[in-house]
């Protein structure tokens, strides 16, 4: 699992009197973070404390608001009859903020920049991936973007959320000598906070409101957190106003709260093994896994988890889970013991030889797959050596393909369900099929067929295990509001938060 915040806590300042007889206020959250964001240029930036100051500093084509994307500097957009050529009209009050009394317009030229640069391999941003299909991006005028793909991508508005998009001014960042994101002095953006101050020794920084909203919060403060006290704690204390409730119990505490499922704990198979290049032998195992049924767990104490999809993920202004419905797998039916012995005799082999189980060491599921290992040994007779390693480290590990069998917690990034299912596009025909049909679909109505067909391939040739899912709680004091979190990597929006 990526690291993930250890708290995201908000506190209230106290009210500052103004200097005549009326009383004024200035509100400030406080974040705290387990460690400091240190490059603040959207092209390059990836870490979640980085991702959470950009939120709040940029304004992008689109953003993901309460659960779903929305426009932002875009005002509308059109969309050519072969699904490739984008045509973005935007809005024309939008600006960079240099000074109080300086600001420069955003136009369209500055997303053409912020994109070539992505697509420039010299940037070395990590999301060129998500956007190399770009053909060509052309300014019409000041204010109309069009922008051609080489294929088409159900997923590309929703690529435009990420700050990679987020527009920068050629001339400014000519200016910066290389700087671009790492001084004040050498940040220019254009949302509703700047940064006014960062600690020459890294510990905080400091965000103001340079848009005005009524009632809105005046500034943001990020540093680095005080981990002596448990924030659940600093909050039941008053000292805090929210924070991320991972494992916590937040049922006695008042306040405001938003779940949501973020990750699913999952089996994973290094199908270039040659052992578990076979279905059947792939099935034997996961038997003792699928949703956990067979897995000796206390199925009234997790979150069984049938889809290979986090419960987070949507599809167009819908849950993925109220619009793709995986089937159950058929191997569930079948004897595990009997579907090995088939495999087994499929390759000519005896036994499954010599394979090896990474386990993560640092979540509760850890003892249920430790449960499953001996389930396989008891009744398949299939003997593992096991590795136990920080989750960070199995994920290096399955990215470099280094391992046979994998227990890991993941949790996606971006609402994009292609990151799950294009991995497995060589697998077949049919799942190659399935990928190239949800690209060149025209929405996300249509792409769903496909979906669904190529997430029940991978079950029913148990590609991927789901097992059970986390939830995941962010917690704020009622006198809040308009406090928004994304999902994928817990980011805290506070654009349009205001105190009651």
């Amino acid at each position: 699992m990526k690291k993930k915040f250890l708290a995201v806590v908000l506190c209230l300042c106290t009210v500052l009197m103004t200097a005549c007889s009326s009383a004024g206020t200035i509100s400030t959250y406080t974040i705290s973070l387990d460690e400091m964001p240190k490059n603040f240029d959207p092209q390059v930036a990836s870490s979640d404390s980085e991702l959470l100051v950009l939120t709040n500093i940029y304004d992008g084509l689109f953003e993901y608001r309460n659960g779903t994307v929305q426009p932002n500097v875009c005002e509308r957009y059109d969309l050519s009859a072969d699904g490739l050529t984008y045509t973005f009209y935007l809005k024309n009050d939008s600006s960079f903020y240099l000074s109080k009394n300086e600001q420069i317009p955003v136009t369209a030229q500055d997303f053409d920049f912020a994109l070539s640069r992505v697509l420039d391999k010299s940037t070395r941003s990590p999301y060129y991936s998500s956007f190399s299909h770009i053909e060509n991006i052309l300014v019409i005028d000041d204010y109309t973007l069009q922008v051609t793909l080489s294929k088409a991508d159900n997923e590309f508005i929703a690529k435009l959320c990420l700050p990679a998009a987020f527009p920068c001014n050629r001339d400014f960042f000519a200016k910066t000598n290389g700087a671009y994101g790492l001084r004040v002095n050498d940040i220019l953006s254009n949302g509703p906070f700047t940064i006014n101050y960062l600690a020459d020794d890294g510990s905080y920084a400091t965000l103001v409101r340079v848009v005005e909203k009524n009632g809105g919060i005046d500034r943001i403060r990020v540093s680095l957190s005080d981990k002596e006290t448990p924030v659940s704690q600093l909050y039941a204390d008053d000292k805090i106003s929210g924070f991320f409730a991972y494992n916590s119990d937040i049922s006695s505490l008042d306040g405001t709260v938003y779940s949501y499922e973020n990750s699913t704990f999952n089996m994973f198979f290094n199908t270039e093994n040659e052992v578990l290049q076979n279905t059947d032998i792939r099935r034997a195992f996961s038997y003792y896994c699928y949703a956990m049924e067979n897995s000796g767990a206390n199925l009234e104490a997790v979150n069984q988890q049938y889809s290979i999809f986090t419960g987070a993920m949507t599809m167009g202004d819908s849950r993925i889970d109220d619009v793709i419905l995986p089937t159950r797998p058929s191997y569930m039916e079948k004897d595990a013991k009997k579907l090995l012995q088939d495999g087994l005799g499929e390759l000519g082999k005896m036994s499954i030889g010599s394979l090896t189980v990474l386990i993560p060491s640092d979540v509760a599921y850890s003892v249920i797959a430790e449960n499953i290992n001996q389930l396989w040994q008891k009744n398949l007779n299939a003997f593992l050596a096991v590795e136990f390693l920080p989750s960070a480290e199995i994920e290096k590990r399955l990215a470099r393909g280094d391992f046979d069998i994998a227990f890991y917690s993941y949790t996606p990034t971006e609402n994009n369900i292609l990151n799950v299912i294009e991995p497995f596009a060589n697998y077949s025909s049919d799942m190659e099929n399935c990928v190239n049909n949800i690209k060149s679909s025209s929405g996300s109505s249509a792409a769903a067929q496909y979906v669904s067909q190529a997430q029940n391939i991978i079950l029913e040739k148990a590609l991927i295990v789901p097992m059970c899912s986390d939830s995941a709680n962010y917690i704020h004091k009622d006198y809040f509001t308009g406090v928004e979190v994304n999902p994928f990597g817990n980011i805290v929006n506070l654009k349009y938060a205001a105190v009651r």
